[in-house]
């Protein structure tokens, strides 16, 4: 296994080079780098034939939020919606330098999250084709109006396949918009299978912080087998 680094200011971007040849190309938006527990987790349910990017050191609730809300969770949350900016780096620079890398074209992308990075992973759907699977292991769907965006709205790219998961203990969260991120998750799901998109949904035992690695890897896994 190859591994190269990208710095972009300060955002950190890990490839790791696993197959050679065409293969499918997962891009994981991480709290912190993370891809060795990633790829020890993909050894636990057997998940082959991909190459991993992973991107970590955003400024997390400013890059990774579609539009500015007021507190939700704590008063340290800061929300302020810069998505919109953040994403032409990652479609415009991040991506080509990173499969220049590359031996060969990737067979296909996959954006994958967790947490507001899934919440980001799904909405980017929304915004480019580059990503036509997606991956939300316990994504902030309780957003306010993300829901009535995606209803509102129609993907960008024509998605191949969607995965998403939640812990069954999310939703016991003493926040009432926290609270709704099981009902959000799974209207999402009916949501992508309504408009004929390959979708998974999933319930992971434990609470929002159990096991997060396992949570993508399962749907990466998922992706690899099903869409």
């Amino acid at each position: 296994m190859e591994v190269k680094e990208l710095q972009f200011e300060h955002r950190r971007v890990c490839l790791y080079h696993l197959t050679e040849g065409t293969a499918p190309l997962i891009y994981s938006i991480d709290y912190h780098e993370n891809g060795q527990l990633l790829l020890d987790a993909c050894k636990q349910v057997d998940c082959k034939g991909f190459n991993l990017v992973t991107i970590s050191g955003l400024h997390w609730n400013q890059e990774l939020s579609p539009w500015p809300v007021e507190t939700v969770v704590s008063k340290d949350d800061n929300f302020s919606g810069g998505a919109d900016e953040w994403l032409p780096l990652l479609t415009d620079e991040i991506v080509p330098q990173v499969e220049h890398l590359l031996d060969a074209a990737p067979a296909w992308r996959c954006l994958a999250g967790y947490s507001l990075a899934g919440l980001f992973a799904m909405w980017t759907a929304y915004q480019t084709v580059l990503f036509t699977r997606i991956l939300s292991a316990s994504g902030s769907m309780w957003y306010p109006n993300w829901l009535e965006y995606a209803r509102q709205h129609e993907p960008a790219a024509k998605l191949s396949g969607v995965y998403l998961s939640v812990g069954d203990k999310e939703s016991t969260s003493r926040n009432a918009v926290l609270q709704t991120v099981g009902d959000r998750t799974q209207a999402l799901a009916r949501l992508m299978t309504d408009r004929g998109v390959n979708t998974k949904f999933e319930f992971n035992p434990g609470n929002h912080f159990k096991n997060p690695p396992l949570r993508v890897v399962k749907g990466i896994k998922w992706l690899l087998e099903n869409s």
